[in-house]
């Protein structure tokens, strides 16, 4: 499918016949000035062929992707406003009196596109190039980020299902993979059982537990048959490896003799370790926050930070929902550099702040802007570990009382341990207070290697002027929301990964042509007043 050949721009468009029709400062007005022409189909050359038929304009896709964000609409709906609503019509420069619609699908197949070119950002990049060319994101502004938890459309069936949909995989991978090891190796009955659906709905408790040790040997028997076989084509199948995996985590495997015949038994562990929801699907991961729990991912959100001023988006950062949220630091320097911007300060909050994050801003001339978490631990304030004199080089401490500890060690997870002798120790007359009641006997300390770092901040959020400037933080909690009261953030829309990046992109995208089309009308200043352009519908 090639990019279309008409470059000429039609007269009769009801963006011309309708002048004066809405108001200079309507958003679809500002839309169809500034952000539709700035989509051009030579955008999109790379991700379409020069052969086949002419394609629907991706640049006008493009910006009817946006208005279907910012509405929060279907496809369908989507289709059905570029007919009916004389708005879109001048947004979008359609024809007045012509019925211009297109199918649904080529949305779909419009995004389809992009993802398989890894061009998920393009958009959103394009109004970030736009918002800067009009001077409303500067190189060296601030920035601030949080994350909010992303919920995919995905049932947690039950452990039967779970290995049936395990070994279904398996089977159709090899299919796919080798079609003569498929049809040559695997026993008839084990092709058409895994060729049908299943569910153990209803089931008595007896008969799923039978289906469960089928199941089980089943899948055993297929790992044993790949092992055996020297085909080269399935050295590398990423079902059996994920089949393996749910397995373990789901079910204890035994071997039971009847009749001097040897059959496989599986129980049901009552609490497993689901890393798996779905083996089609294995970056869906359980969240906790708190007492909260979710089944997907977590979308990190970049924005500037300019007092009196409207922000924009600068990112929109996926993470799976298991991990913790300091370890996108590296996604944020990325996502900067990819943009050319280069903020002085990133403000965040709690869970975002370390030593090493901290350190990191520093060595690249930035400051990473946080509360650093207290002390947790029980002991009397005099006992914490703030109060013990820790010389890094050295990896030795000096306690309260005035004692040198043994020498420190690094550990597995790169923190320093540092204990005191027994000796010391049963001693001291502050014994109950500093050691307590410890299998050990002895004081040992858990340390950070960038403990200088945490001591320095601990001391600087105690100032009026940190806690000054971190209040421009909370202000991104107002984005969140209004990503997921008005653009139905909260639920994914799209599978696996490069799914929920995508629709994490458009999401921001539309939020900033919002912010951009009030930031042009309203000269970047900050409007309470909602009769000229809410930001929110």
């Amino acid at each position: 499918m090639s990019l279309p050949n008409n470059k000429q721009e039609e007269l009769f468009t009801a963006t011309n016949e309708l002048i004066g029709f809405l108001p200079e400062d309507d958003p679809m007005v500002i839309f169809s000035r500034k952000i539709f022409v700035a989509f051009k189909d030579e955008d999109f050359t790379e991700y379409y062929s020069p052969k086949g038929r002419n394609a629907k304009s991706p640049a006008l896709l493009a910006c009817v992707t946006l208005l279907q964000y910012r509405e929060n609409l279907s496809d369908t709906e989507t289709a059905e406003a570029c007919v009916r609503r004389l708005d879109w019509k001048i947004a979008l420069h359609l024809p007045l009196l012509e019925n211009t619609s297109f199918d649904p699908s080529t949305l779909c197949y419009f995004r389809r596109r992009l993802k398989e070119h890894d061009a998920s950002s393009c958009i959103f990049d394009k109004i970030i190039q736009l918002a800067k060319q009009e001077g409303f994101i500067k190189r060296s502004t601030k920035q601030r980020i949080d994350a909010t938890h992303i919920i995919s459309h995905v049932n947690r069936i039950s452990t039967t299902d779970l290995l049936f949909r395990a070994v279904q995989c398996v089977v159709e991978e090899i299919e796919k993979v080798d079609v003569e090891f498929y049809e040559s190796r695997l026993p008839e009955y084990i092709k058409e059982r895994y060729r049908k659906r299943f569910s153990s709905f209803g089931m008595s408790k007896e008969k799923r537990a039978d289906k469960l040790s089928e199941i089980v040997e089943d899948g055993l028997y297929i790992k044993s048959l790949v092992e055996q076989c020297n085909f080269s084509k399935l050295s590398a199948l990423k079902q059996l490896a994920i089949m393996e995996t749910i397995f373990d985590e789901n079910v204890v495997i035994r071997e039971k003799t009847v009749d001097e015949k040897v059959f496989l038994e599986a129980e049901e562990i009552s609490c497993p370790k689901q890393s798996i929801f779905d083996p089609r699907d294995t970056s869906l991961q359980l969240g906790r926050k708190g007492k909260k729990s979710w089944v997907g991912s977590k979308c990190h959100i970049v924005e500037t930070a300019k007092k009196g001023e409207i922000n924009f988006i600068t990112n929109m950062i996926y993470q799976p929902a298991n991990e913790d949220d300091s370890r996108i630091h590296e996604e944020v320097r990325e996502g900067n550099n990819q943009r050319d911007l280069q903020p002085e300060k990133l403000f965040a909050d709690s869970n975002y702040i370390n030593g090493s994050a901290i350190k990191k801003y520093q060595e690249n001339k930035q400051v990473l802007m946080g509360y650093m978490q207290g002390d947790n631990s029980k002991k009397p304030d005099a006992f914490k570990l703030a109060q013990f004199d820790i010389d890094l080089e050295l990896l030795k401490s000096i306690c309260p009382a005035g004692k040198e500890s043994l020498q420190g060690r690094f550990g597995k997870d790169g923190r320093i341990t540092i204990s005191f002798s027994k000796s010391i120790c049963k001693g001291c007359a502050f014994f109950d207070d500093c050691v307590g009641k410890t299998k050990a006997g002895v004081r040992i300390l858990k340390v950070s290697p960038h403990h200088q770092y945490l001591l320095r901040r601990r001391e600087e959020q105690k100032s009026e002027q940190f806690r000054q400037e971190m209040r421009v933080r909370a202000q991104i909690e107002g984005t969140i929301s209004e990503a997921v009261r008005f653009m139905g953030f909260r639920y994914t829309k799209y599978k696996r990964k490069d799914g929920h990046h995508f629709q994490f992109y458009l999401t921001g995208a539309a939020l900033n042509v919002k912010r951009l089309i009030k930031a042009i009308i309203n000269g970047n200043r900050v409007n309470k007043s909602p009769e000229i352009l809410p930001l929110v519908n």
